[in-house]
């Protein structure tokens, strides 16, 4: 009783401190908005800019110079250090701009040479641009003084709002002189697909970072304790007259790949990528025979729970565009695009064969996705898919061996439609997505989903509606979700509370992605923040976080409470500090695979993180965790480290360990049903599991060019368990034991090493050849023996490059022709 006591008390102290720090800030709240910026663009009258990085074209001469920066960090308001200016020009085909970075020491500036989309701590200027000033997405073009380019899709000033996975076909140039450094940069009109006016109106904003100075400054001061982030953007005006082309690319592939393991095999491919501007507004994605050879694999993990893991998608042609489609979080999402093109499983192997083996994906046949938007700010989204039958190759008990169907000819469909409403920054949505299989079952999901911001984005109202059907035609069935979020944004204090329910026979997997249904869940975030430097500190915050979980039988299956910090010091280091109570519950995981209820004992969770100045040569990143229930019986260490080295400005290399030990005191194990006089006795099954687990994560990356790196990747995995005093639990509810005498042993030691180095070359602006070698190999030892129990780190690391796998060598054209 005193822990708790203590905890809240810290709580409640920590408040009332943040209350009396934050005074300042409740008086910045009430400032008026900095004034609200208009930049005009002309439009070229004779012959282009030549992009050199030389601003002496004639048409920069006339353009209006734009300036006038302020900095959001570290002083916030005050004029940009270093004095900054920017001019935009247009054609019928692209907008232009110039952009000098004045700079009284050039000597200083900080210019690092990265591959395409990489974030590096470097000077740099990032455009941001809205044209269909809808204050809901805006494109990203961020340009380093190296001639490196990172672009993208933002939805927010968040890290979860921003997608770089869009990649466009445009062209900048630097150039550092003696007063500073230099940008001209391209950025054709077709890109953005919007629909013809006489005169438009975009919304923009323009970034300067000055890495020494840790400096970031803003062409329109979009204040720290400001809600929203793209509504607060400037205006450009002065573009009229142009005609948005329809504009068709093309974009196809050869490729030939060699895989060595025991047999070689030699393989060849063609097919490609077409994009097409059906209107001014709406365009064809299209995809034939897609390729992701040099997609990076997931990384290996060891998961005992009885719930599947969500991994990101990386494949090109699904993540491009993949906003038009989100609906839900990581939690609940309606179209989970890995579900196209996974390991065929569809059908189980027969009881009475051995499989010997079965293709690592499905092939995707073909795939197409339409998206839009109308002058009535309506957005749609259309894709389907088809994916080709599978078969393992199995031994039958007669010793033949034949094909056997897993996965049969497939169709996936996903429609999603939304409509502005409010003042444009709002909207209200419908999905539906179909699945529908060869000769087996189908399944639906239809849903409503809306996002509405008030009072100038300070509150926002989220939610969803959903129902799914799924399963043989015979015993189909149909389940629903809804979830309600309300959020206060910007100040001193913020707030996200939420409420979920998941019926019991909620199923989206086919296309979608949800661990479980039978839940009702409610979550709350109180926030305070502090983003103006005090004592040590540059920034802070504080915060109380916690959920509590029921199933649709009213039982509590989880109840969790946290106090959490996390902050920036004045030397530029971060750090985070979350301490939280789980508190007594019950469990029912195992229901998922066989098992009953069982107690969840009360304990504790602490989590670490601190950040070392990311401008240094050398970055340390530290995370401890730990977690331990009251009577010590189960208990989890982890640390991680990695370190970011800068070699040279052109050279970075990351080493990132992780090594986690834990115990279980009541690790399920099995379902063993025992006939007992025609009576069948079920015997839920559990042990002491020890387990370790090491991960050596490490990156390489050397960029000869803006447009030529090579990068490497490779992962040494190595998880060992060790079961003793095996159990079943007395009856459901409870957490009390007695001895049960397994008779197999389910120790586990497995190996795995993945990576992959790719030479990646953009010959021209979206033609690309890659050179490609992976290799993956693994090992999963049948027989756990006590000398396969020892963690011997160094040994088992060095084993993991020799285990049985195999090499892929890969090389890969893709040629971009526009029209």
């Amino acid at each position: 009783m005193k822990i708790k006591l203590d905890f809240w008390a810290v709580s409640v102290f920590a408040s009332i401190f943040f209350l009396i720090q934050l005074s300042d800030s409740i008086r910045a709240e009430t400032e008026i908005d900095p004034a609200h910026r208009i930049a005009t663009a002309i439009r070229i009258k004779a012959t282009p800019p030549q992009l050199d990085g030389v601003l002496d074209d004639e048409v920069w001469k006339t353009a209006p110079l734009h300036e006038g920066f302020r900095q959001r960090d570290p002083d916030e308001g005050e004029p940009v250090s270093q004095r900054t200016t920017f001019q935009v020009a247009y054609d019928d085909e692209a907008v232009y701009f110039g952009i000098m970075c004045y700079d009284n020491e050039p000597d200083k500036i900080v210019s690092r040479l990265v591959r395409r989309d990489d974030y590096v701590e470097s000077d740099k200027i990032q455009i941001l641009l809205d044209p269909h000033y809808n204050r809901q997405r805006a494109f990203s073009f961020t340009i380093y003084p190296s001639g490196s380019v990172l672009d993208g899709i933002t939805e927010g000033g968040g890290r979860w709002g921003w997608n770089n996975a869009w990649d466009g076909v445009w062209d900048a140039k630097t150039r550092i002189h003696e007063n500073g450094w230099a940008v001209e940069c391209k950025i054709p009109f077709y890109m953005f697909r919007f629909s013809p006016k006489d005169k438009y109106t975009w919304g923009l904003q323009v970034e300067r970072e000055i890495s020494r100075r840790k400096e970031r400054a803003h062409w329109r001061l979009i204040k720290k304790g400001a809600p929203g982030w793209l509504s607060h953007f400037g205006d450009l005006v002065g573009i009229e007259n142009i005609k948005p082309s329809r504009h068709l690319e093309l974009i196809p592939y050869t490729m030939g790949r060699t895989t060595l393991n025991s047999n070689a095999d030699l393989w060849g491919g063609v097919g490609g990528d077409v994009q097409y501007g059906i209107t001014s507004g709406i365009t064809l994605n299209a995809t034939i025979n897609p390729d992701f050879g040099q997609v990076e694999a997931d990384p290996a993990t060891l998961n005992l729970s009885a719930y599947e893991e969500f991994f990101e998608e990386r494949r090109p042609f699904f993540v491009k565009g993949a906003s038009t489609f989100n609906v839900g979080n990581w939690g609940n999402q309606f179209f989970y695009s890995r579900r196209i093109g996974r390991r065929p499983g569809h059908f189980k192997i027969p009881d009475s064969a051995t499989e010997v083996s079965r293709p690592e994906a499905t092939t995707i046949l073909g795939a197409a996705k339409i998206v839009g938007r109308t002058n009535s700010k309506t957005s749609f989204g259309i894709m389907e898919a088809v994916t080709a039958p599978e078969y393992a190759q199995i031994n039958k008990k007669n010793g033949e061996t034949h094909d056997h169907l897993i996965e049969p000819l497939t169709n996936y469909f996903v429609g999603r439609v939304t409509q502005d409403i409010l003042e444009g920054n709002s909207r209200v949505g419908l999905i539906t997505t179909a699945v529908n299989r060869q000769a087996s079952n189908a399944a639906y999901i239809g849903g409503l989903d809306w996002d509405l911001k008030l009072a100038k984005e300070r509150y926002q109202i989220s939610g969803m509606l959903a129902a799914s059907q799924a399963g043989e035609l015979e015993a189909r069935k149909s389940g629903y979700l809804a979830n309600i979020e309300f959020e206060k944004q910007g100040g001193w204090w913020r707030l996200d509370t939420n409420f979920n329910v998941r019926s019991p026979s909620l199923d989206i997997n086919d296309i979608g992605y949800t661990q479980r249904g039978d839940m009702m869940r409610w979550f709350y975030d109180f926030i305070l923040k502090k983003e103006q430097p005090f004592s040590i500190f540059r920034e802070v915050t504080f915060g109380l976080y916690g959920w509590r979980e029921w199933n649709y039988d009213g039982v509590s299956i989880g109840r969790y409470s946290e106090v959490w910090t996390d902050g920036k010091l004045k030397n530029y280091w971060e750090y985070d500090l979350w301490v939280g109570r789980n508190l007594e519950s019950f469990n029912d995981e195992d229901v998922w695979r066989g098992g009953t209820l069982i107690k969840n004992p009360a304990g504790w969770w602490i989590f670490t993180q601190l950040r070392t100045d990311s401008r240094k040569m050398v970055q340390l990143e530290l995370n401890p965790i730990f977690a331990w229930d009251d009577d010590n019986k189960n208990s989890e260490k982890e640390v991680s480290l990695r370190l970011n080295i800068r070699l040279a400005s052109n050279v970075e290399l990351s080493i990132g360990p992780m090594y986690r030990y834990r115990i279980y005191d009541a690790q399920w194990v099995e379902l063993v049903e025992e006939n007992v006089n025609g009576y069948i006795h079920k015997h839920y099954v559990y042990g002491e599991l020890t387990s370790q687990t090491l991960d050596f994560t490490t990156r390489a990356n050397i960029s000869f060019t803006p447009t030529l790196s090579l990068q490497f990747y490779v992962q040494p995995f190595i998880t060992v368990g060790d079961y003793a005093n095996f159990k079943e639990l007395v009856e459901p509810r409870s957490y009390q034991f007695k001895p049960y005498p397994l008779k197999r042993n389910p120790d586990f030691h497995m190996r795995s090493l993945r990576g992959n180095t790719v030479l990646r070359w953009e010959f021209r602006p979206g033609s690309t050849l890659f050179l490609v070698w992976s290799q993956s190999r693994a090992i999963e030892l049948e027989d756990v023996g006590a000398a396969d129990l020892e963690f011997r780190p160094v040994h088992r690391l060095r084993s993991s490059f020799t285990d049985p796998g195999k090499n892929i060598f890969l090389i890969k054209c893709r040629y971009w022709f526009g029209m």
